[in-house]
């Protein structure tokens, strides 16, 4: 399901580049990279290596406090994918899917799935860009992902972290290391040391028991023919 996903929504050309190089790629910084259910299984088969390999390089593991496992990029450094010379993308045609479809984010309310456009991210301001992110969530509502899973990963993906913080607490534990949410929510990164342009990224945000909360704008959907390739975005 992910193959024909990803040959249907390329998440970006040159042009969605250059506006991210500009940038900085500041939404990769401070955040959880977090990958569907199964999507380990793709990606390592993609990469040619075994499962155990894949989670043993590149992933760590959060677990939820019903005992869920959710898997995430490992934590405490930017993305493992990520060419630190070119700020190319390694795994761009089979990137992990949250990540590919930035600056469409989800939220979860009554029991539904809500994707919307974070106004954020510099992509967000180009009409062409905000009309072919938002062309994927049909695509998006198709992929057979339990709701569990959505209300897990909102708990703490619009959230920014400490990485050297998370780097600390890696200590004594496995490469493939398991993190509990209550540990991973700990390790918040100040709100008063974020850059100014992380801070715009706020839309209203509260203190409850130590822990931020942070809220996004909205935006609404456009419709699609699942069964098309998307054009991408010129501009």
């Amino acid at each position: 399901m992910y193959e024909n996903f990803h040959k249907m929504f390329s998440g970006s050309n040159q042009n969605t580049f250059n506006i991210c190089k500009n940038c900085g790629g500041a939404c990769e910084h401070n955040k959880i990279g977090t990958l569907l259910p199964g999507e380990k299984e793709y990606m390592a088969k993609k990469m040619g290596i075994s499962v155990s390999e894949f989670k043993f390089r590149y992933l760590d593991i959060l677990k939820m406090d019903n005992g869920t496992l959710v898997h995430v990029l490992k934590l405490g450094e930017l993305c493992p994918f990520l060419n630190k010379e070119t700020e190319a993308c390694e795994c761009s045609d089979f990137k992990p899917i949250i990540c590919k479809i930035y600056p469409l984010v989800f939220t979860v309310e009554a029991g539904k799935v809500h994707f919307t456009i974070d106004n954020w991210c510099q992509l967000s301001r180009k009409k062409a860009c905000r009309d072919y992110f938002e062309s994927a969530i049909p695509l998006l509502s198709r992929l057979p992902i339990p709701i569990e899973w959505f209300s897990h990963v909102v708990s703490y993906d619009d959230l920014y972290f400490d990485y050297e913080q998370l780097r600390k607490s890696r200590k004594g534990k496995s490469p493939y290391a398991v993190f509990t949410l209550a540990e991973l929510l700990s390790l918040q990164k100040d709100c008063t040391e974020m850059d100014q342009v992380e801070m715009d990224k706020i839309k209203g945000f509260k203190i409850e028991a130590g822990k931020l909360e942070m809220y996004k704008m909205k935006t609404a959907g456009s419709s699609l023919d699942f069964y098309q390739e998307i054009e991408e975005p010129a501009f």
